[in-house]
């Protein structure tokens, strides 16, 4: 079994004075991104509120059902990973700050996530190590797709019971694969456990003040919205290992770089370059697409288009159900090193 220091993992060549260009972090972009988020989910839920109040229910669940396909980009699918990097701010407790706002609106385990995540990152989709993504954890049937545009009862379960669990002082279970992630006498396993108290407390008094003021749609907007119409972002998640080769030192082959356009792009925090951000973790999300111009000779060539990404790894997923050790492999341009595959 390989460990960290045995994989020796291949990075396409950047210069060294454009790295450290890349790699510049800058206070004011992660504000405008972050606070542009914060804002459209105020703004979300107070035109839930508003309809509410305003006895118009067709306009309400409407309402309710587009703060939740936004609400879903807000947690570890998109701004709580990127936040883990520790990369959007120049100012550390700037980026602290909404990282913890977002995995509280999320019930995103903070501590959790970001050493489940650099883990991740030293094994890519390496068996037995990289338990983020298992080599099925990215198995999906139909009803796991009606679920991502109705109920997405697995993230529920994933979320709510684990935090319960880790609130009661269980931190066997886990939030994916790891079981358990941390040891029991790590100073990160007390953080935890006093994080999932926070954040269930939290949630509670923020339940308990809708319900005295019979504000129920606050309830669903603030405490469950995360758990509904997730369609959006999933897509955008299954874009990232689904279907590719696994224990390979290059992120080229068991990772996709997708051109998603503008929306999507600003929406996913540019996780759609998501090979380039692999080879280079450090350079924040808003330097990623400069960053994909330099790589762009030495990568395959991306997808185009977020529905374009979708179709195919359906269909990837289509051909492996037929042939299970099917993985599939991107064609690289003359231009590229090959595939380090060994």
């Amino acid at each position: 079994m390989a460990t960290a220091s045995a994989i020796q993992w291949y990075r396409s060549p950047v210069e060294k004075e454009t790295l450290q260009e890349l790699t510049k972090k800058s206070d004011l972009r992660g504000l405008l991104h972050s606070l542009s988020f914060l804002l459209i989910y105020l703004s979300t839920v107070s035109a839930c509120l508003y309809f509410f109040l305003q006895q118009q229910w067709v306009l309400m669940v409407l309402m309710c059902y587009v703060h939740s396909i936004f609400h879903g980009f807000i947690g570890m699918g998109a701004s709580v990973h990127e936040l883990s990097h520790g990369t959007a701010f120049k100012t550390r407790w700037l980026n602290n700050f909404f990282f913890r706002l977002f995995a509280f609106l999320t019930w995103n385990s903070y501590f959790h996530f970001k050493e489940s995540h650099r883990k991740h990152h030293m094994f890519t989709t390496f068996d037995q190590l990289d338990l983020e993504v298992t080599k099925e954890a990215t198995e999906f049937n139909t009803l796991d797709i009606i679920s991502w545009f109705t109920f997405d009862y697995k993230l529920f379960k994933r979320m709510i019971w684990t935090n319960i669990q880790h609130a009661l002082g269980n931190t066997d279970v886990d939030f994916f694969f790891w079981c358990p992630l941390l040891r029991k006498d790590d100073i990160k396993t007390k953080k935890l456990i006093g994080w999932a108290r926070f954040m269930i407390i939290g949630h509670l008094v923020l339940a308990g003040i809708f319900v005295y003021f019979q504000l129920w749609v606050l309830i669903y907007c603030v405490t469950f919205g995360y758990f509904f119409a997730t369609f959006l972002v999933n897509g955008c998640i299954i874009q990232q290992h689904s279907g590719l080769t696994r224990n390979v030192p290059d992120w080229r082959v068991i990772a996709y770089t997708a051109d998603f356009g503008p929306v999507m792009s600003y929406l996913y925090w540019n996780m759609n370059y998501h090979v380039d951000h692999h080879m280079y973790a450090g350079v924040p999300f808003y330097n990623l697409p400069r960053l994909h111009k330099v790589l762009k000779p030495d990568l395959p060539k991306p997808i185009k288009g977020y529905l374009a990404g979708v179709r195919h790894v359906l269909n990837v997923k289509r051909r492996q159900k037929a042939d299970p050790e099917y993985r599939f492999m991107p064609d690289f341009p003359e231009t590229a090193a090959p595939p380090k595959l060994a």
